[in-house]
């Protein structure tokens, strides 16, 4: 039986360890985590409640927490096309936002992912994980958040679209 690559990836990424600073809840599940220096970024997924936690900073007290519901966040999965499977989600915070993203180039087999704050339109930051090809970054779980988003009546007309509210024709 064959498997589409980006499927292959997702099983690779979820058997990794996890990072031994993941502090999701029992309930939640690690869809983003990484490294970047002194500091982490993680995303959990409370899909019996349809929502995300963001935190971001050191392990110890993040400086940033943040709890989302499915309609307040922006979720853009892979649209299916190109050398380069990806998933990017936004978490807003009042004028600010912070995006994070994965990727894997399927012909270089490169794994890369990262964060990226806004205030509006203007990029103030962008963070790259360390070390994100190794064990201890959880990144091609992003996709989970997206099949989480879909079962809880999300969806999207085109493939270049986010994931809304639907109905979606």
């Amino acid at each position: 039986m064959s498997y589409p690559s980006h499927i292959l990836v997702a099983a690779v990424l979820s058997v990794a360890a996890l990072p031994v600073w993941a502090i999701c809840a029992g309930n939640q599940e690690t869809v983003f985590a990484c490294s970047l220096g002194a500091k982490q970024v993680e995303l959990c997924l409370t899909p019996t409640e349809d929502r995300v936690t963001y935190r971001f900073g050191p392990a110890q007290a993040p400086e940033i927490e943040l709890t989302r519901d499915f309609d307040e966040i922006s979720m853009q999965p892979w649209h299916g096309i190109g050398r380069t499977i990806w998933d990017r989600v936004t978490i807003p915070n009042g004028d600010y936002s912070y995006s994070l993203s994965w990727s894997l180039d399927k012909i270089d087999q490169e794994i890369s992912g990262g964060i990226e704050v806004a205030r509006g339109e203007t990029v103030l930051a962008s963070l790259t994980c360390v070390g994100a090809g190794e064990s201890g970054a959880i990144m091609g779980r992003l996709e989970t958040l997206s099949f989480a988003m879909q079962d809880a009546g999300f969806c999207r007309s085109e493939t270049y679209e986010a994931l809304r509210e639907g109905p979606c024709e």
